[in-house]
């Protein structure tokens, strides 16, 4: 029986070429061109193919300790561990080098901003992406009301007019976003910019044409009437509104209610909806905090496990003026199994910060 550590042609081929992928990746991570985090796995990869190179009975010797019953079979298990290993921890990098590409271009944005301190003032973020058609009358509506607020467009990567018809009002500080974010990081940038002006209160409020600017007084009294934190404006509070959803979308609504009650042990009617109001607690959470894609679901479920107090009122709701659903067709589908999965992993996490108090206004 030939001695395991006596050398053929092919392990001699091996060996050189194990030794290459090990002092290639050697080379790339001492001239930095591989962070030492992500060699770890390429290490291992190149360590086990030398043991195999060397031990000309490894493959037998793991078959055995697996009980695979075909000992060449280990490669191929061996590899498929790798290769999904490799998947997992890239996806880890991406998911990570993602969140810092969104923080960077929501600070390009505000770089470019200078807005006024007012303290208590009241801030209405508008997130708006090529909605060209309809920001100008949006702008019309918001300053019909007769309080005095400030308007933040938060123009996310438009590559239409958005940004130059909220400009030629004359009444919105515009937020140009180099890239476009989706809702979710568009209205966290316009949380940023509440919480580093001192705002005490925010309204989000669609640019779409959808919401209306005179129901805002009624968002803002619910946070005092109700003590609350949070007050969304809910097309399904009132069954006497007129509005009708989908079949798909009034299934979904259902789920969600149900899933509120469950997790947070608070009923909201309507969490999809876009037109919400926000007191200075819920700003600077949310500014840290807000989810990314689609996020008005899991943003309910977010401040309700951080001891949030949610309201809903009462609201109508236009057509759209402009732009089409983002979530329509088979986007729906999509849209119910990830929301769903991302409220579940939410409501299993450990609350961020203790129970918060209502701001005093």
């Amino acid at each position: 029986m030939p001695h395991p550590f006596m050398f053929d042609r092919i392990q001699i081929f091996s060996l050189l070429f194990s030794l290459f992928i090990f002092l290639f990746i050697f080379s790339l991570v001492k001239n930095k061109r591989m962070r030492e985090e992500y060699s770890i796995l390429w290490f291992a990869m190149s360590l086990f193919l030398l043991y195999l190179s060397v031990d000309r009975f490894a493959i037998d010797r793991l078959g055995a300790l697996f009980g695979i019953a075909y000992p060449p079979s280990v490669l191929t298990l061996m590899t498929t561990g790798f290769t999904f290993l490799l998947l997992i921890h890239l996806t880890v990098v991406v998911t990570r080098l993602s969140e810092q590409n969104k923080e960077l271009i929501q600070e390009m944005g505000l770089g470019r901003t200078e807005g006024t301190k007012r303290g208590d003032g009241i801030l209405v973020i508008v997130p708006a992406y090529n909605e060209e058609k309809s920001i100008g009358k949006v702008m019309e509506d918001l300053r019909s009301l007769q309080i005095p607020i400030d308007i933040l467009v938060v123009n996310d990567g438009s590559v239409d007019g958005t940004s130059q018809v909220s400009r030629s009002t004359g009444r919105a500080i515009v937020v140009d976003l180099p890239k476009n974010l989706g809702i979710g990081g568009a209205v966290q940038t316009g949380f940023k910019y509440a919480a580093r002006n001192g705002y005490a209160t925010a309204v989000q409020f669609d640019g779409d044409g959808q919401h209306l600017a005179a129901q805002i007084p009624r968002l803002l009294n619910a946070l005092e009437e109700h003590d609350a934190n949070v007050v969304i404006g809910s097309r399904f509070l009132d069954e006497r509104s007129g509005y009708r959803s989908t079949f798909t979308r009034r299934i979904g609504i259902r789920i969600f209610q149900f899933l509120n009650s469950l997790l947070i042990r608070q009923r909201v009617t309507d969490n999809t909806s876009g037109f919400r109001a926000y007191d200075r607690n819920a700003i600077e959470f949310l500014a840290l905090h807000y989810p990314v894609d689609y996020p008005e679901p899991e943003a309910v479920i977010l401040l309700g496990r951080n001891g949030f107090k949610i309201a809903e009122v009462a609201t109508q709701m236009r057509e759209r003026q402009g732009g089409g659903s983002s979530i329509a067709g088979v986007k729906g589908l999509y849209y119910m199994i990830k929301v769903i999965l991302a409220v579940l992993m939410t409501a299993l996490r450990k609350p961020i910060l203790p129970p918060p108090r209502r701001s005093d206004s």
